[in-house]
């Protein structure tokens, strides 16, 4: 099976795309990737870089009227794929549709479309954070756009998993985010493990006053005095690290907050109020008890260390068990 997979503008878009194609190794499908070049991850080879498709002085303005773009369609074309996966990517989505090819959309993203009105009014979203939600009107039409012309959409997300999930609108799906369970093993044992998807300095310098205080992120990173920077990419460590620490944190992205889920962790979550995804997120886990919000940075003491044995439901499957139902 030929697949099409396009990644978006956002961090976890990345680690979504490094740990699919991790789990789609050793298939007899025939994968190309088309992704923008700062949220890549490290070491992969994609197909087409979609920063071309971009306007260099206003790379938010989108826009279809656009050379690169007609090179890249003729090449979608002379590929045809036989289906086309896009985490609530512009372009591809777009392209897909003139081409009439099967598109999919996966992505933590689109749980902020997936989710009633009525969940979002009892989370307090539009109450606190109706700036942050809505923010630019035209996005949130294209995006409604893109999911009303896809076949199926997925909302790549933990909660799915957790006992009384919440009731996703009818047009989207659960699919389980890809992740790995490791051992207790006491020389992987840290008071504080972080997982960020950028140098975040603000949540790095609370994490300062902790002893044996260790983060996860890209390598690279500048050093600080009294924590130890880890590379995310080493895989092994960090679930090893996240399974056995004392207390977790993170900023509320889909990936790290599964990760924790899944490995028995209640995180502590300082939560990115410029991202809507972020926000939905981490009010979502409070409410269910999966994690805490630390708003006020309050000491990380004061939250219980509580280990939350996961659930599976056995509906829900992952992408890559999706695509062998119609393979």
């Amino acid at each position: 099976m030929k697949i099409l997979y396009a990644a978006n503008r956002n961090n976890n878009s990345r680690i979504q795309l490094s740990r699919f194609m991790e789990a789609m190794n050793n298939t007899d499908h025939q994968i190309k990737i088309a992704g923008y070049k700062d949220y890549l991850p490290k070491g992969l080879n994609i197909d087409w870089c979609l920063t071309a498709l971009l306007n260099i002085y206003k790379p938010e303005l989108l826009s279809l009227n656009n050379d690169n773009l007609h090179i890249y369609f003729d090449q979608i074309k002379s590929f045809a794929p036989d289906l086309i996966i896009s985490d609530l990517e512009y372009f591809t989505s777009y392209l897909a549709n003139l081409m009439n090819t099967p598109l999919w959309q996966c992505s933590s993203s689109i749980i902020s479309h997936a989710l009633p009105t009525s969940e979002k009014y009892d989370l307090g979203l539009f109450k606190f954070y109706a700036y942050s939600l809505n923010r630019d009107p035209q996005h949130t039409q294209r995006t409604a756009n893109i999911i009303t012309n896809s076949s199926r959409n997925f909302v790549y997300s933990h909660f799915g998993d957790a006992e009384n999930s919440p009731k996703l609108q009818g047009n989207f799906e659960w699919i389980r985010p890809y992740h790995k369970v490791h051992r207790l093993h006491k020389p992987c044992q840290h008071y504080v493990v972080a997982g960020l998807s950028e140098n975040n300095k603000q949540v790095v310098q609370v994490l300062k006053k902790y002893p044996d205080s260790v983060v996860f992120m890209d390598a690279g990173a500048e050093k600080y005095h009294n924590i130890k920077i880890k590379d995310i990419n080493s895989e092994d460590e960090y679930y090893c690290n996240l399974r056995n620490c004392s207390y977790f944190v993170c900023q509320g992205q889909a990936s790290f907050l599964a990760d924790a889920f899944y490995n028995n962790k209640c995180p502590i979550i300082y939560p990115d109020y410029q991202d809507a995804e972020s926000i939905i997120n981490s009010h979502l886990s409070k409410k269910l008890l999966l994690g805490d919000i630390n708003s006020n940075d309050a000491d990380i003491t004061d939250f219980q260390s509580t280990e939350v044995p996961p659930t599976y439901d056995d509906s829900i499957k992952y992408l890559h068990e999706k695509i062998s139902e119609i393979a």
